[in-house]
């Protein structure tokens, strides 16, 4: 394994190392409260538009108890990038390359749109960071998400060059493969608008990993990428 994955993922982090000696925390799970709560939030309203009372109210807890665990709205959201971008560099980081092609990229594009569905106030976190210029996130990037997706890159052109798969940019296809997936999460809203319902269902996650593998597999050209039941010839029109 690539010492960018596990072991630098536990070192690399986002927070600054805390100012001042931290009092003994108020309860068991409060920090994990904290964090759902900020998650949240962060995710409606924004770095700008959160305020550590609206966490505290959505954790339903007292406001100091957040500074019990993190030096301010800064350090928490800083807090959360880490939960979003270690979530994401495990997702890749743990593609099985020892397996064949198919699965491997079924596997990864179903992990997406499992993280859209379960997590997609941290996508719109995360989204909305890279918007603004990765400011808190930039060296993660750099550092820890760029190796790891690098040495994916090589696996796949190792496909291509062996005549596994179409040729392609390896890049791009991850880039493509995160834009569909992350779609789920961060544009959702339009989704449910179009699809005329309250909210995204676990039919339509399903219909978006079929549809997303489909997509991917018959462009590398690897097998027949077609859902059960679909016929290659088009219909005639009556």
């Amino acid at each position: 394994m690539p010492a960018t994955s596990a072991d630098k993922l536990t070192l690399f982090r986002i927070r600054l190392a805390p100012k001042g000696r931290r009092k003994p925390p108020p309860g068991p799970d409060i920090e994990g409260k904290i964090l759902d709560a900020a998650e949240f939030v962060f995710g409606h309203f924004g770095f700008r538009g959160a305020t550590t009372a609206l966490i505290a109210k959505k954790a339903s807890i007292a406001k100091p108890h957040i500074y019990y665990y993190f030096e301010d709205k800064e350090d928490l959201y800083r807090a959360i990038l880490e939960r979003a971008m270690n979530m994401w560099a495990r997702n890749i980081d743990d593609l099985d390359t020892a397996a064949d092609i198919q699965t491997i990229l079924t596997r990864y594009i179903h992990k997406k749109v499992d993280f859209s569905r379960d997590h997609p106030h941290l996508s719109r976190i995360y989204a909305n960071e890279i918007i603004s210029g990765a400011q808190y996130a930039g060296s993660f990037i750099e550092k820890v998400s760029t190796p790891l997706l690098l040495d994916k890159v090589k696996t796949v052109e190792q496909w291509a060059a062996s005549g596994a798969i179409r040729p392609i940019s390896a890049t791009d296809l991850f880039f493509c493969i995160w834009a569909m997936t992350q779609a789920y999460a961060d544009f959702s809203g339009q989704m449910t608008i179009m699809k005329q319902k309250r909210q995204l269902e676990q039919v339509d996650y399903d219909a978006a990993k079929a549809t997303i593998v489909q997509l991917v597999l018959g462009g590398l050209g690897l097998g027949n990428a077609r859902p059960p039941g679909i016929s290659s010839r088009p219909r005639r029109s009556k």
